[in-house]
């Protein structure tokens, strides 16, 4: 059954070994490929049992609403990210402005110094 991409009464065709996930049976699962009117051509994760309405053996979902889960998910990481190197960027950027309002008073504190020893010298 796993590779073939023969036909069945069921209305689908198995058409690859997941590889990842396995059922509450503990079968590996396939993905098939929908042949009904409904859902023509629709790729979804199976059990081999999922045809025999065993109620242990109920792992059916369809593969483009998994990516889109996991679509979902990626854009949540990504706006938390983006937010995150907002905040960095803004924090950054304060720091940047303090260090130089500090490193500015400085710089006016020897100016007046070396200033104040000129005029101490010209006397």
């Amino acid at each position: 059954m796993g590779g073939s991409s023969g036909s069945t009464s069921f209305g689908c065709r198995t058409t690859s070994r997941t590889g990842s996930r396995r059922c509450k049976c503990g079968r590996q699962t396939f993905i098939y490929t929908s042949k009904a009117e409904r859902n023509p051509n629709r790729t979804f994760f199976g059990c081999r049992n999922f045809k025999d309405k065993k109620p242990f053996c109920n792992l059916f979902r369809w593969v483009d609403d998994v990516c889109n889960e996991r679509l979902e998910l990626e854009d949540g990481r990504i706006n938390k990210v983006e937010l995150d190197v907002a905040e960095m960027d803004f924090k950054l950027k304060y720091v940047d402005m303090v260090m130089s309002e500090k490193l500015q008073a400085k710089l006016n504190d020897q100016c007046v110094k070396i200033s104040e020893q000129e005029l101490k010298l010209n006397k």
